[in-house]
């Protein structure tokens, strides 16, 4: 039998008793993950110095999947006790979102000047941006198994009666 999308509304829905627990926990998962991304960004910026940098070059990266390559900003600074320091960028970006000898503000924790990171929204959010889109999705796919096992469920329950 051919199934058309009318008669897909129809079928059992197999593996839900799986599936919906399943979802549920990789949406708290990434929920947890995207809260302590979080708190440990905004932790970060609260405390960390700021000083002037300047993007020193700009490193090209393979994508992965055959696209084109990612520019990853290699960053130098002076900490604020005279420390000549150089980082790369934990982002990178397609096109590229800095240029050679572009000068940015860079947040730097002073026990650890070489975990710096550039004043830049993605660089300092990219991992609570992506995590908390993440679950949204999985969040949307829990309660579209949810409400889809209770209408079932509910249809079940009204033809037994009858």
């Amino acid at each position: 039998m051919i199934y058309t999308p009318r008669s897909l509304k129809t079928l059992p829905m197999r593996g839900s008793t799986i599936a919906k627990p399943v979802f549920l926990a990789v949406t708290l998962i990434l929920f947890g993950i995207s809260g302590y991304l979080a708190i440990h960004a905004h932790r970060f910026i609260v405390h960390a110095q700021r000083a002037q940098g300047r993007v020193v070059e700009m490193l090209m990266e393979s994508s992965g999947n055959g696209g084109p390559a990612l520019s990853r900003p290699m960053v130098e600074f002076m900490t604020a006790d005279g420390t000549k320091i150089e980082f790369k960028s934990t982002s990178a970006s397609y096109p590229p979102s800095f240029a050679r000898n572009e000068i940015v503000t860079v947040f730097y924790d002073p026990d650890e000047p070489q975990s710096a990171e550039i004043n830049d929204f993605f660089s300092l959010w990219g991992g609570v941006l992506i995590t908390s889109g993440l679950c949204l999705v999985f969040a949307g796919f829990t309660t579209a198994f949810y409400l889809r096992v209770q209408k079932s469920r509910h249809k079940q329950t009204s033809q037994a009666k009858s």
